[in-house]
């Protein structure tokens, strides 16, 4: 398994990101809605084994496993270190009635709509979800240093934490009970999707933030 390193920033302005982005010279790759499916058994084996098994669609469908590395590996506490194994699903839909045949089965869903780019190995992933905003960075721990001092997210509040529990805090936070998903309303998704429908046609990719209707504006 190769090791994935990562580290959030939260409650950045994703326009303002962006637009270092373009003045720095990173690398725009992609902009899309995302789907996500995490499957566990019903007595939920996986979770009490630190196993994550994510289905994805967005542009291309992946199977993610991601789990907590052996204490023999030398972790650096300030980022989120997992080990991962992804491969691309040429058929979502059938992978999902595989893994349910396993005897698997949905244990949370959410959705989010993602922004990424590439400067200097690391990869900055611009994300958008229904209760908030975050810019998560996945390189080696110096490159990913380096990013952030150079977007001005090293002023931010960090996490290491996934969207899962980011998403009970915020539930904890507002004295509200969790839910088994997080989607975006109907209106929030067609706003998202004309946005990006328009940074497909050639505009800017930093335009989708300025749309008062963008989910996060």
């Amino acid at each position: 398994m190769s090791l994935e390193v990562e580290k959030k920033y939260l409650n950045p302005n994703l326009q303002g990101v962006c637009e270092i982005l373009l003045d720095t010279g990173a690398t725009f790759r992609a902009h899309h809605l995302e789907e996500n499916w995490l499957f566990d058994t019903p007595d939920r084996r996986l979770r009490a084994a630190n196993i994550l098994l994510r289905l994805r669609r967005a542009d291309a469908a992946t199977l993610t496993a991601k789990k907590k590395p052996d204490a023999a590996v030398l972790l650096d506490t300030r980022f989120k270190v997992l080990e991962e194994l992804e491969t691309d699903v040429a058929d979502p839909a059938s992978m999902r009635g595989i893994l349910e045949l396993l005897g698997y089965v949905i244990v949370f869903q959410y959705e989010k709509i993602r922004a990424t780019w590439e400067w200097q190995s690391c990869t900055i992933c611009l994300d958008t979800l229904p209760f908030a905003q975050v810019v998560e960075l996945e390189g080696t721990p110096e490159s990913i240093e380096r990013t952030a001092r150079r977007l001005g997210l090293d002023k931010l509040e960090p996490s290491t934490v996934n969207y899962l529990q980011l998403y009970k805090d915020h539930c904890r936070d507002l004295g509200v009970p969790e839910q088994d998903s997080f989607l975006f309303s109907e209106t929030q998704r067609n706003a998202a999707l004309a946005a990006l429908r328009e940074a497909e046609d050639g505009l800017s990719p930093c335009a989708v933030f300025l749309r008062p209707d963008f989910p996060g504006a």
